[in-house]
């Protein structure tokens, strides 16, 4: 298993230190412990998956404010579900992007105001 994909196996067994979602055209931005700038998107073409880390100077709030050609100048690593190993990646990937959509949303909230109603 790619360490990358464990990495994110870890984040969805803690997705309380999952913050700051915001999304930006159909990327969710969001920072993990507080300090790890991530985006994720979805390529509904290919149904592929796109995780991105940002080890740049860049703050999180300029990340998201970046548009067009100015992405050339980010520092970013790319991981395709494609590239990180087969089903598994894209089942793993696909969860993360999910519930970081979730979260901005705020459909966990949601879902247990419904729950707590039997």
């Amino acid at each position: 298993m790619s360490k990358v994909i464990q990495a994110v196996n870890a984040m969805l067994s803690k997705t309380e230190l999952i913050s700051n979602v915001i999304k930006s055209g159909n990327e969710y931005f969001f920072l993990y412990k507080n300090k790890y700038k991530w985006s994720i998107s979805h390529d509904e073409n290919d149904d592929q998956y796109f995780l991105y880390f940002y080890p740049g100077p860049e703050t999180f709030n300029e990340l998201v404010s970046i548009s067009g050609r100015s992405w050339g100048e980010v520092d970013k690593i790319v991981y395709p579900s494609r590239d990180l190993g087969g089903k598994e990646a894209h089942d793993t990937l696909k969860e993360l992007y999910t519930n970081v959509k979730e979260m901005l949303y705020g459909v966990d909230k949601v879902l247990d105001d419904i729950i707590s109603d039997f």
